[in-house]
């Protein structure tokens, strides 16, 4: 079977989870959103001094690149493994859904405060700096939550006897997590190459 239609099938037979999980992305994105919008105006200066001192010097520092595409990495790669542990575990379900809310919650936050300050220029700068790497992280998000919380319930099932062998299970779901963090790498050198090479543009 084709790539495309295994990828259609799994889609189609967790439907509500997919749903479940684009849910809570969602609405971490709009309480992100409506906390960007509530900071006090020290918080707001500090956060924009960061942001200008991105803009000066972040994109013109080919020096600073591989620093960015492995804290970058490294950044994603933490809720990935996060998942795949949770996964393993029958009570991880709601941690899953809260990490996943919390990467909602702090891409809302920084795209609107973007916008909020910087208005335009705000909106192309999410564009460019942000929105290449993260689609790539975002399906990787959902779809891996989506295999985390069908393993957590695998591992419930297997307990209770039947189906696929636990340790082959878990030898798919590692494998998995290999191909993911891969994955991860990609959007990793987006982030530190592609991103900034659009940005500098820009500036």
């Amino acid at each position: 079977m084709k790539l495309t239609q295994r990828l259609k099938r799994h889609v189609r037979e967790n439907k509500w989870q997919y749903l479940l999980i684009v849910v809570i992305f969602l609405a971490g994105i709009v309480v992100g959103d409506f906390k960007a919008g509530g900071l006090a105006n020290g918080v707001k200066e500090h956060l924009l001094g960061l942001i200008d001192d991105y803009l000066k010097g972040g994109t013109a520092a080919g020096a600073a690149k591989p620093v960015i595409l492995w804290n970058s990495f490294l950044n994603q790669a933490k809720s990935i493994i996060a998942i795949w542990f949770l996964g393993l575990t029958i009570i991880g379900m709601p941690l899953i859904l809260a990490i996943v809310f919390l990467k909602g919650f702090s891409l809302g936050f920084t795209v609107c405060f973007l916008v909020s300050e910087r208005a335009a220029s705000g909106v192309l700068i999410s564009i460019l700096s942000i929105l290449p790497q993260n689609l790539i992280y975002i399906p990787l998000l959902i779809v891996w939550s989506v295999v985390g919380m069908n393993f957590s319930i695998y591992i419930t099932r297997s307990r209770a006897g039947g189906g696929v062998p636990l340790s082959r299970g878990f030898i798919g779901y590692t494998l998995l997590l290999l191909i993911s963090l891969v994955i991860v790498l990609v959007g990793a050198l987006i982030e530190a190459y592609l991103s900034p090479l659009f940005l500098g543009l820009f500036i």
